[in-house]
């Protein structure tokens, strides 16, 4: 009987310790809970612009732009979070509403100069990149109760870096983690974002217009693009007898605009903005930058075949923008 106890008591230890390696199997094919391979399957990239035109008086008006990208997790939380913002101040007294300096708040680092406004002593950069850490591991609801009715953070571990209005910030933050996608990427990228901005004319009659490009992307150890989200928006400013005459207000982004931007029936393969957009984002997974700078012709339009087929608008000012964020 002694025997046969011992026995008994053997076997089941053996059926144990199989059970064990099979449930702890997950590190190797990625269905083990919370193991390595699920969270890289389960990184999302997710971006959104807030625009707006505000200020507006006869001879100046403020274009601004906030744009927001993050990399989530499967539960929604943000692994990695990049934020800049365009503002572009025109004055038709002064050159037409040309501003020479068209550089990001990002990109213009010291020369944007609040640090001596500011009650911590820092720089809008620095401010954001106090955002960017403090915001990893939260949830958009988590970053939007930290923003108080007048916009301004009320989180003290946040406050300690960064005391900037956070209105449009924390818009673009939760529309960003709201509508990302699993589009390749792995929560070991590098997430990365640009926006860049030229001066145009809407048409013969002068009236002024700011484009902007915005360029968000996930990049792998070896610089190669895992995932790519790619967006533009005009900011239109009427002018009638050296006046502007535009109402404030959020405008749309092109994508945003989807079937109301009506280019389709001038594109030769018939698709809308939108739907170019997001050909050439499938298109550039895998690519790195020089392989995105050599798939445009010298008027600045597609020349890789493959890429042809799915887009044929002018993407200069879209590969100057990822070429940007790469660089970042």
């Amino acid at each position: 009987m002694l025997k046969m106890k011992k026995l008994l008591i053997s076997v089941l230890a053996i059926v144990m310790v199989f059970s064990f390696a099979a449930c702890g199997g997950g590190d190797d094919n990625g269905g083990g809970e919370g193991g390595d391979a699920n969270a890289a399957a389960g990184a999302k990239t997710g971006y959104a612009v807030v625009s707006s035109i505000a200020d507006v008086e006869d001879k100046t008006l403020t274009i601004d732009s906030v744009v927001a990208a993050v990399l989530v997790d499967a539960d929604g939380k943000i692994i990695s979070l990049k934020v800049d913002e365009m503002q572009i101040k025109p004055d038709l007294a002064k050159d037409g509403g040309t501003v020479e300096d068209l550089r990001s708040k990002l990109d213009k680092k010291e020369d944007y100069n609040m640090k001596g406004a500011s009650p911590i002593g820092k720089e809008w950069y620095e401010q954001i990149a106090a955002l960017e850490e403090w915001a990893k591991g939260k949830t958009a609801d988590e970053v939007a109760a930290a923003v108080g009715e007048d916009g301004y953070p009320t989180d003290e571990d946040l406050t300690a870096g960064c005391t900037i209005h956070l209105s449009d910030i924390a818009k673009a933050i939760t529309a960003a983690v709201d509508n990302a996608q699993d589009l390749g990427a792995s929560a070991e990228d590098t997430l990365k974002l640009a926006v860049t901005a030229e001066k145009s004319y809407q048409s013969s009659d002068e009236n002024l217009q700011y484009d902007a490009d915005y360029a968000a992307v996930t990049v792998d150890a070896d610089g190669k693009i895992t995932s790519c989200l790619i967006d533009a928006s005009q900011a239109k400013c009427a002018i009638d007898g050296g006046k502007f005459k535009v109402e404030a207000g959020n405008y749309a982004t092109k994508k945003e605009l989807k079937e109301d931007y009506n280019m389709k029936g001038a594109s030769p393969i018939e698709k809308e903005w939108y739907e170019q957009a997001a050909a050439y984002e499938e298109w550039a997974k895998g690519k790195t930058v020089d392989e995105i700078k050599g798939a445009v012709d010298g008027e600045g339009y597609p020349s890789d075949e493959d890429l042809k087929a799915g887009c044929t608008i002018a993407i200069s000012a879209i590969v100057a923008t990822i070429e940007a964020a790469m660089a970042h």
